[in-house]
């Protein structure tokens, strides 16, 4: 295994990214789930030429902002790809001007990571409209962090 390399995500990595958000099932794109894949607001990680993570953002207004997909390779998982992904997509957001971030997630273990890692705090859930994520979950959790906080933290 190589170093793990984080960059900008370019428009011909985009098969590339679908087949990745695919092994969580969230290639279903463009769907009422997730209307479109913006590469230009993504970041991927590779491992050598091996695409392995994938994380997006969304900027909804002068001072909020969304993360949209993020997806590290199943056999990749345990080895910082995720937090780096994380922290790439928060930082573009801060210096867009963002103070709050808003996540939706499915999975238990991924909302505990996001407020252990990033400080997240839940405020609600959202009624998946469409099959993704994981098909058992029938909602999404929504999280939101205060991104100046976490940012006078570092």
């Amino acid at each position: 295994m190589s170093e793990i390399v984080i960059e900008p995500a370019r428009e011909e990595d985009v098969p590339e990214m679908m087949q990745l958000l695919e092994t969580a099932n969230m290639h279903y794109i463009p769907s009422e789930e997730m209307a479109e894949l913006d590469w230009r607001c993504f970041f991927v990680a590779r491992d050598g030429e091996r695409m392995v993570g994938l994380s997006g953002y969304k900027i909804l207004s002068p001072t909020e902002g969304k993360t949209t997909l993020m997806v590290v390779d199943p056999v990749c998982r345990g080895r910082g790809i995720g937090i780096r992904l994380q922290t790439v997509r928060l930082e573009a957001m801060a210096a867009r001007g963002v103070k709050k971030v808003t996540t939706n997630a499915d999975l238990p273990k991924t909302i505990a990571w996001y407020k252990k890692h990033f400080g997240y705090y839940e405020v609600g859930t959202l009624a998946k409209i469409h099959e993704f994520g994981d098909p058992d979950i029938d909602s999404w959790t929504t999280l939101e962090m205060d991104l100046e906080a976490w940012a006078a933290k570092r």
